[in-house]
């Protein structure tokens, strides 16, 4: 790791996993629980449609580094005219769309435990290195181009069967296939992160509202629009 003037590379990873644990304990101790980690299924539109793919690729590679922590699993796909298909993956890991980062173990509390200090710092650098590449690998992905034909509800479905805790969506919401099938989102968060906006507000704004209202109904517990021009939100 490229060492920054006046923090050497552990404590930064410290840094990192101090962010991941601002959250309540018993969320923390949801993540760490092999039964329930929080899984978060990210997709980027590349059809035609939507015009903000490169940058919604670099936006995406950094929303993973500033939100992945220790015990998360992450699953990338590409949202085109066929979503919910096998080949609508993104390989980010040793050739696989998903990640599943490793734990962490505690900080020792004893100052003396050179032992413990050693394994621990040791689950922090690779939890970093992890954290990179799947990073980089998302970055350079190359779309498909010329792709016409836009399936939202099956990217949700997707979603949806995989468990998400978490459904992060860089897109226009523009479904041309209308493919509509039943969602529980079981109390899933969505975020729309690189939601593209018209030059027709009413119509930006009708689009917004009746994607929010579909997503409510099939049972997500928040609705998140976000601008591609402002600066990315935090995973709390």
């Amino acid at each position: 790791m490229r060492k920054m003037r006046g923090i050497a590379p552990f404590t930064l990873c410290v840094v990192i996993l101090c962010s991941c644990q601002r959250q309540p304990t018993r969320e923390i101790a949801k993540l760490d629980s092999p039964a329930a980690p929080r899984v978060v299924v990210v997709g980027i539109d590349e059809t035609g449609s939507y015009a903000l793919t490169p940058l919604a690729l670099e936006r995406a590679a950094e929303f993973f580094k500033q939100n992945a922590c220790p015990g998360d699993l992450w699953i990338f796909r590409r949202i085109t005219r066929d979503s919910y298909s096998d080949t609508a993956t993104i390989p980010v890991y040793e050739g696989q769309p998903f990640v599943k980062l490793p734990k962490v173990r505690p900080k020792p509390g004893n100052a003396f435990n050179k032992k413990g200090r050693l394994a621990y710092l040791r689950d922090l650098k690779r939890f970093e290195q992890i954290r990179r590449q799947v990073a980089e690998a998302v970055s350079k992905f190359q779309p498909r181009q010329g792709v016409v034909g836009t399936d939202i509800w099956g990217f949700l479905r997707k979603a949806n069967d995989l468990g998400c805790s978490d459904i992060v969506m860089f897109t226009d919401l523009g479904d041309t296939r209308n493919l509509r099938v039943a969602l529980n989102l079981n109390g899933a968060r969505v975020w729309v992160l690189g939601f593209q906006s018209g030059r027709d507000p009413r119509k930006t704004v009708a689009i917004r509202k009746r994607w929010e209202t579909r997503l409510q109904k099939a049972g997500a517990s928040k609705v998140t629009f976000h601008d591609i021009s402002a600066p990315l939100p935090s995973l709390k």
